[in-house]
């Protein structure tokens, strides 16, 4: 857990034999996600989030996460709504070509340094979170799915003025465009591969794996034919693994088919 993850953005990209990207900045990830992600998904408590279906963060505090994810959800609704204004002014400015007095500006300059000023405390707030990569099986086990129950959650203080509605595919709500709630899945924990058993021969000092039951040296020397083969304890396996490999057994071990013995 830490305040510091960070990511890098650029401004443009340059094109030429090879695509360049130029004036990269470091930024912090968890804000930078939470304003610029096309899709945000959380679980019940927001404590756990996946930006754009693969980069998963943790954050230990939930009263953090819900302050951060409602904040993230006003600021990219007035940004949006400052720059929608702004280039419809600017495209009908075009399409009338006229030459007469500016009109007034639809975002005042006052609504800007507000808009700053916030998302200027919002960047450089501080909150404990892991950032990592999902794994492709984790991905495709991402949401819970479609449920039966339509009911609306009641967050007032999350939500704001959006009425949530039930995502057809993840499961959760939609909240916003880019915002599912409580669509994801709980972390689960492979179960640890079971031990690799191995088999002693009575006769022998020498453990195989337990794929094949059959001695490793000839029948003839053996004299047991694989047919006293047992699992080896514990504590044995080591001195077995050391005796098998021994260079002085040489051709006593042989892990082919039993050769035929003359007389036999």
């Amino acid at each position: 857990m830490s305040s510091k993850h960070q990511l890098v953005t650029f401004v443009s990209l340059l094109e030429t034999n090879k695509p360049y990207l130029v004036n990269c900045v470091r930024v912090p990830a968890l804000q930078s996600l939470l304003l610029f992600s096309r899709s945000l998904d959380t679980n019940g408590d927001c404590s756990r989030l996946v930006a754009d279906g693969w980069l998963e963060l943790q954050l230990a505090d939930t009263e953090s996460a819900v302050r951060l994810l409602a904040a993230s959800l006003r600021l990219r609704a007035h940004w949006e709504s400052a720059l929608d204004r702004q280039l419809a002014h600017q495209a009908r400015r075009r399409l009338e070509d006229e030459e007469e007095e500016e009109e007034e500006a639809p975002v005042n300059h006052k609504e800007v340094a507000a808009l700053s000023r916030e998302l200027l405390q919002f960047m450089t707030s501080k909150v404990s979170y892991s950032l990592r990569r999902l794994t492709g099986l984790e991905a495709q086990n991402l949401y819970v799915g479609p449920q039966t129950i339509t009911a609306a959650p009641s967050l007032p203080g999350l939500f704001g003025n959006s009425t949530p509605s039930p995502h057809p595919t993840k499961g959760g709500y939609a909240v916003t465009d880019f915002l599912t709630y409580n669509c994801l899945t709980g972390l689960r924990k492979l179960p640890p591969s079971p031990p690799r058993r191995h088999l002693l021969c009575r006769s022998l000092t020498t453990a195989r794996p337990a794929r094949r039951t059959f001695c490793s040296r000839p029948r003839k020397s053996c004299g047991t034919g694989g047919s006293t083969c047992e699992p080896s304890p514990s504590r044995t396996r080591a001195k077995a693994r050391t005796a098998a490999l021994a260079p002085s057994l040489g051709s006593e071990l042989w892990s082919g088919p039993s050769p035929e013995v003359e007389g036999a």
